[in-house]
């Protein structure tokens, strides 16, 4: 038999769970938060694989909001509800060719090779949903 200090105890855990998980789960997307995709390139060609992160650039007072956003087979598009709140962002972008290689102990690394050093750029995003392009020139 369950005494009532339990009972509470187990009430008020599923509770707890329960406001997490509407918390957690809202997909509504804030009215100052914009989402950004687009086509991703590496001298020329599509990046198969790899992520850019969206950082507000706070040298120009931006306070926004940072994203990220996964590249897959030359395309990039922010989570559903994420985003950005628009102005003067620092992207960093990396890429990778995609073809998983061995790593470590027996591990494998489902990037694959790095196919350049992290990129930096700035970019002035609109405040509004957008698409933007994004080219990075052959390193040598």
């Amino acid at each position: 038999m369950r005494s009532l200090s339990s009972t509470r105890i187990f009430s008020g855990g599923m509770l707890a769970l329960a406001m997490l998980m509407i918390a957690g789960c809202g997909a509504e997307k804030a009215s100052n938060v914009f989402s950004v995709s687009g086509n991703v390139s590496y001298d020329g060609k599509p990046i198969p694989k790899g992520n850019i992160s969206f950082a507000p650039d706070a040298s120009k007072n931006n306070q926004g909001p940072g994203a990220t956003a996964e590249i897959k087979d030359g395309k990039y598009e922010m989570m559903p509800g994420k985003g950005i709140s628009g102005g003067p962002y620092v992207l960093v972008i990396n890429g990778y060719d995609g073809v998983p290689v061995a790593s470590g102990e027996g591990g494998m690394d489902p990037n694959g090779k790095v196919l350049f050093e992290s990129y930096k750029m700035t970019v002035d995003f609109p405040h509004e949903d957008t698409q933007r392009d994004l080219e990075i020139p052959k390193q040598k």
